[in-house]
C-alpha cells in the first residue's frame, strides 16, 4: 500500500469512527462506541503495517518534537495560571465549583509534569546522554 492510499484509508476510518460514535451517543449505547473505536484501531494497525513507503523522516520527528514541546509548555503554564486564579479568587468559599475546578487543574498540571519528568529521565537513560 502506498502512503497516499494509507492517508485515504486513515480518513475513511476516522469518518467511520465519527459516524458510529455519533450514532452511539444519540442512542446512548456506550458499547457500540467502544467497539467502533477498537475496530478502527485494529484496522489502522493493519493498514499501517502494509505501507511500503517511508512514513517519517528526521525532519518530521524534529517538527513533532518541537510542536509537542511547545504544546506541553503552553498548556502547563496556562493551566497552572488558571488554577491559581480559580483557587485564590475563591478562598473564602471553598465549596464553589470554581475552587474545585482550580484544584483539579492544579492536579492535572502536577500529573503532566510528573509524566514529562519520568519520560525525560527514561529516555535520557535509554539513549545514554551525559546531561545532568
Amino acid at each position: 500500500m502506498s502512503l497516499k492510499a494509507f492517508k485515504i484509508v486513515r480518513i475513511l476510518i476516522a469518518m467511520f469512527i465519527g459516524v458510529i460514535v455519533s450514532v452511539s451517543v444519540t442512542t446512548a449505547n456506550m458499547y457500540l462506541a467502544l467497539s467502533a473505536i477498537i475496530i478502527g484501531i485494529i484496522i489502522m494497525i493493519l493498514a499501517k503495517r502494509r505501507v511500503k513507503d517511508v512514513m517519517v523522516d528526521e525532519m518530521m520527528k524534529t517538527i513533532a518534537y518541537k510542536a509537542a514541546s511547545i504544546a506541553y509548555s503552553t498548556s502547563v503554564v496556562v493551566l497552572a495560571l488558571l488554577s491559581l486564579i480559580l483557587v485564590f479568587t475563591n478562598l473564602d468559599d471553598q465549596n464553589t465549583f470554581n475552587y474545585r475546578l482550580g484544584i483539579v487543574f492544579s492536579y492535572i498540571v502536577l500529573f503532566s509534569m510528573a509524566v514529562y519528568s519520568f519520560a525525560h529521565y527514561f529516555y535520557r537513560k535509554k539513549y545514554g546522554t551525559d546531561e545532568e
